[in-house]
C-alpha cells in the first residue's frame, strides 16, 4: 500500500471551509436511511412475528440479507459512477420500497428470500454515492472531515432506530415496514438535489467494465487486504463477543448496554477526535487505528465484568474512528477519474465480507479452542496489520526524503 501522508498542518485553512449544500443533503439523507433500514434484528423481529416461520428459516433469511449487503455494496459503487449519486439513491431506494411492501404481502419463504436479498442490497447500494459526492464537491483536504461527518450522521440514526423501532414493534409489526418506507421515500425526495451523472461519458460506461478494478490496482488492493483483516476483528462484535460476556456470566442486557457504548462514543468523540487527529497525517492514523483494534479486541481476553468489556469497547471504539473516515478519504485520493464509487464499493464490499467470513471464523476458532486464544489472535492480526502500515509509512517518507534531496 502506498501511504498518503499529509504534511502537518496541510490544508488547514481548506478543511474548515463550509461545506457545500450537496453535502448537507447528503448528511441529512444518511442519517434518515440509517434511522429506518431494516436491520437483521429487527427483521427477525418482524418475520417471527409475521409469518410463522421457524427460527432455523428465519436464520437463512437473515444470512440471505447479509449477502444482498454484500453484493449491493460493490455493485452500487459502479452505479454511482456510471449514473450519478442522485439515480443511485434513487435506485437503491426504489428497491427498498418495493422490498418493503412486498415483505408486508408475502409469507413464503422462497418469494421471501428474494426479497430480502433485494432489501439487503437496498441497504448498501446507495453508500458509494457519498464518495462521488465528496469527491466532486470538495477539495482533497476537505475529504476526511467529510467522510467524518457522514460516518456521525449513520451513527447518530444507528443510536436512534433500535428505540423508535422497538416502540413501533410493539404497536404491531407492520409499523416497520411503515418506517422503512417512508424513510425510502424521504431520501429520495433529498436527493432530488444531488449531483447528477458524471461528466465525461466514456469514464461513466467503463464504470461497470471496471467494477474490479480497485482490486487489481497494487496500492488498493493491498489497502484492501488489510482492512479485510481488520474487518475479521471488528465484526467479531456481532458474532462471538455476546457469547464471550454469557460465558462470563452477563445477561443479553449488559451486552446490550455494552455494545451500545459504541454508537454513543462515536456520536461524542468523533467530531473531538478526527480534530484532534487532522495533524498526525493518514498514515499514523491507519497504524493507530490498527493497533487500538487490536489492543481493544485483544482485550477481552482479561475481561470479565461489564465494566472491563466496556473498556476494552472504547479502545477499539477508537480506532474504528480513526479508521472510517481516512479509509474513504484514501480511496477517493487513489481512485481514478470517475471510479470514486467503485473504489468506495470495493472497500464496503470487504468490510461486509468480514461479517458474512469473520463470524463463522470466529466462532469456530472460539468452539475449538476458548475464547481467550480468539482474542489473542486477534490482538496477533491486529498488530500485524499495524506493523505493515507502518512498514509501507516508512517507506513513502523515506522515497519522499530522496525526491526532495534530489529536487534540492
Amino acid at each position: 500500500m502506498t501511504a498518503v501522508v499529509t504534511p502537518p498542518g496541510q490544508g488547514a485553512a481548506d478543511v474548515r471551509q463550509p461545506l457545500p449544500p450537496a453535502f448537507w443533503l447528503l448528511f441529512a439523507g444518511t442519517l434518515l436511511n440509517r434511522l429506518g433500514i431494516l436491520v437483521p434484528a429487527f427483521l427477525s423481529l418482524y418475520l417471527a412475528a409475521e409469518t410463522g416461520l421457524s427460527a432455523g428459516t428465519i436464520g437463512v433469511l437473515v444470512g440471505v440479507w447479509g449477502a444482498g449487503s454484500v453484493a449491493g455494496s460493490l455493485a452500487g459503487g459502479a452505479l454511482a459512477d456510471r449514473v450519478g449519486p442522485r439515480a443511485a439513491v434513487w435506485c437503491s431506494q426504489a428497491i427498498s420500497l418495493a422490498a418493503s411492501l412486498a415483505l408486508a404481502c408475502t409469507h413464503r419463504a422462497g418469494i421471501l428470500a428474494g426479497v430480502v436479498l433485494l432489501s439487503g442490497c437496498a441497504s448498501t447500494l446507495h453508500k458509494p454515492a457519498g464518495a462521488v459526492v465528496v469527491s466532486r464537491a470538495l477539495p482533497k483536504s476537505g475529504h476526511v472531515r467529510a467522510f467524518g461527518l457522514l460516518y456521525w450522521a449513520s451513527n447518530i440514526g444507528a443510536a436512534i432506530s433500535p428505540a423508535v423501532s422497538g416502540v413501533l414493534l410493539e404497536r404491531g409489526a407492520g409499523w416497520l415496514i411503515v418506517l422503512n418506507a417512508t424513510t425510502a421515500v424521504c431520501y429520495s425526495a433529498v436527493a432530488l438535489r444531488l449531483p447528477g451523472r458524471a461528466p465525461g461519458g466514456r469514464q461513466s460506461r467503463d464504470a461497470v467494465r471496471g467494477l474490479l478494478s480497485p482490486f487489481s490496482s497494487g496500492p488498493v488492493a493491498r489497502f484492501l487486504c488489510l482492512s479485510f483483516c481488520l474487518a475479521l476483528i471488528y465484526l467479531q462484535k456481532q458474532s462471538t463477543l455476546p457469547l464471550d460476556m454469557a460465558a462470563h456470566g452477563l445477561s443479553p442486557h449488559a451486552y446490550g448496554l455494552v455494545v451500545s457504548l459504541n454508537g454513543l462514543l462515536i456520536i461524542v468523540l468523533q467530531p473531538v477526535v478526527s480534530r484532534l487527529a487532522e495533524r498526525l497525517g493518514m498514515d499514523v492514523q491507519f497504524v493507530l487505528a490498527g493497533l487500538l483494534v487490536a489492543l481493544g479486541f485483544g482485550a477481552n481476553a482479561v475481561a470479565g465484568s461489564a465494566g472491563s468489556y466496556a473498556a476494552a469497547l472504547t479502545v477499539w471504539t477508537l480506532g474504528e474512528i480513526l479508521l472510517v473516515p481516512q479509509a474513504s478519504a484514501f480511496l477517493v485520493r487513489h481512485a481514478p477519474e470517475g471510479r470514486a464509487g467503485t473504489y468506495q464499493g470495493a472497500y464496503q464490499f470487504v468490510w461486509n465480507l468480514g461479517l458474512v467470513l469473520g463470524a463463522p471464523l470466529g466462532m469456530t476458532v472460539r468452539q475449538a479452542y476458548g475464547g481467550d486464544v480468539l482474542w489473542m489472535a486477534c490482538l496477533a492480526l491486529g498488530t500485524g496489520v499495524a506493523a505493515v502500515y507502518a512498514v509501507y509509512a516508512m517507506r513513502a517518507r523515506a522515497g519522499r526524503a530522496v525526491s526532495e534531496s534530489e529536487e534540492a
